[in-house]
């Protein structure tokens, strides 16, 4: 009898720890092929003003999901089967945020990478700074921000003037304020 226990729970506990590791996210094939358009892309908008874009690649399904009113959106990408390859989050266009997992074609987790590590100056102490001083954080054609060797860079565009900060990433020191005159073409 205790051994017919001790077996039945050593599969209850085998189970779980199985599950921890096997992340199971597929993308809907069937239902993205039903509503894509020509360029193999799907858009969907949420009551809430989530926006969700599907674009099937080559070799992939890509799916970033735009919440509204966040600046932060998520990405997925997924083999072919639809099983899971790769996930995180990012600023649009300029870097990524937080733990990225990828993983195997069966939905394993083979690798974590955290691109906030070293940054204790974080995106939201960064937020407050760029509301402080009135910078459109959503406009792109005019502001860019990167994470670049430990460092916040910001550069932004403000009436007459390009502003270039970096800011330390570890003691959120600014390092680099500089205001030039905008001039045509630059």
């Amino acid at each position: 009898m205790k051994q017919l226990l001790l077996i039945t729970l050593t599969i209850v506990f085998t189970s779980c720890n199985a599950q921890k590791t096997t992340i199971m996210k597929k993308f809907d094939i069937e239902k993205f092929n039903k509503n894509k358009n020509s360029l193999n892309r799907h858009i969907d908008t949420l009551d809430n003003g989530t926006i969700i874009e599907q674009t099937e690649y080559v070799d992939e399904y890509t799916e970033t999901i735009k919440i509204k009113g966040d600046y932060i959106e998520k990405y997925r990408r997924y083999y072919k089967s639809g099983v899971i390859s790769l996930e995180g989050e990012y600023f649009e266009n300029d870097f990524q945020k937080g733990i990225w997992k990828e993983y195997n074609k069966k939905g394993n987790l083979i690798k974590e990478t955290n691109y906030d590590k070293g940054y204790n100056y974080t995106w939201e102490d960064l937020l407050k700074l760029l509301k402080e001083r009135e910078v459109n954080v959503k406009d792109t054609n005019n502001t860019t921000i990167r994470k670049d060797d430990g460092e916040w860079w910001i550069y932004y565009v403000k009436g007459l003037y390009i502003y270039n900060i970096r800011i330390n990433g570890k003691t959120g020191k600014i390092t680099l304020d500089d205001k030039d005159i905008f001039e045509e073409g630059s």
